[in-house]
């Protein structure tokens, strides 16, 4: 007998959405007044809407929530898989923009609270830009064995963990069939980590891919990968600062300012500058 999936509660029937882009890394957007939250969050429901052939199709999925009194708007982001993350740079770029919106913040400066901890954002001339917690724990190599066009390896933390691997060209590298390998290496964590693989491109930019731990393949552009990637190749001497150019899968440009932190302190303040762009507005009719 063939066993068929039982339909989604009716509950999801007309729910209203906007579908999200940040340089690629796409997101079906909800806002919390609106919707049942507990509904939203349930692991099947997210793989269903985040589904590119039956569903709306996306990265993650992203709810909105009024936040007080330490901050305008609470970010819940889950993965395609249904997992949830601490933290997501192009959604919390996206949520920016959103959050103005809706009208739960103010374009010119607002606190949104993720699960890595409070994050300050703006919009500047319509675009987002966020700054993330400082980051601190750097490692330059790693007990990983590299392939051959890969130069060197390192890790940080930018929020959730991150593999930073330099090669001779990005482009060339098989990201489907060494990034599962990578990603789950024990080096990496017990939760293991997204994977960045970077190499130069002309007029001082840097091409990134990154597999990324959640949706377990390659997106277009990943937020806190193009932050990791800028924190390595500064703490490796490659790359001038303040401002890291990463271009994306997408062909646009996330832009990374890098200040470094003072006395004693070892590493960077970071914010991250990119887009938050509404592609559709809609209504569930049927998962």
């Amino acid at each position: 007998m063939i066993s068929q999936r039982s339909p989604l509660p009716e509950a999801l029937r007309d729910l209203p959405f906007a579908k999200m882009t940040g340089s690629g890394n796409d997101f079906v957007f909800f806002d919390g007044r609106e919707v049942p939250v507990a509904l939203l969050t349930q692991p099947e429901t997210i793989r269903a809407i985040c589904n590119r052939y039956n569903g709306i199709g996306a990265d993650g999925i992203v709810i909105l929530e009024p936040a007080s009194p330490s901050a305008d708007a609470r970010i819940l982001y889950f993965n395609n898989d249904g997992s949830s993350a601490d933290l997501c740079g192009n959604a919390t770029l996206c949520s920016t923009a959103m959050a103005v919106e809706l009208g739960m913040a103010q374009s010119e400066g607002m606190v949104l609270m993720t699960g890595a901890g409070q994050i300050r954002s703006r919009l500047v001339k319509g675009q987002p830009e966020i700054a993330l917690q400082p980051v601190t724990e750097i490692q330059s190599t790693m007990p990983i064995k590299r392939l051959d066009g890969e130069e060197r390896i390192g890790f940080t933390v930018a929020g959730i963990p991150h593999l930073v691997i330099l090669c001779d060209d990005a482009d060339r590298i098989a990201v489907a069939s060494r990034g599962p390998t990578l990603r789950g290496h024990p080096a990496s964590g017990p939760n293991g980590a997204n994977v960045n693989w970077v190499s130069s491109m002309a007029g001082g930019r840097w091409r990134y891919r990154t597999f990324e731990r959640g949706v377990e393949g390659e997106t277009l552009a990943c937020g806190t990968g193009a932050v990791a990637t800028a924190v390595l190749l500064a703490h490796w001497g490659l790359a001038a600062l303040p401002d890291v150019v990463i271009r994306t899968s997408s062909g646009r440009d996330l832009v990374v300012q890098l200040d470094v932190l003072p006395g004693e302190s070892h590493g960077f303040q970071p914010t991250l500058k990119g887009e938050g762009r509404v592609v559709f507005r809609g209504r569930i009719a049927q998962l």
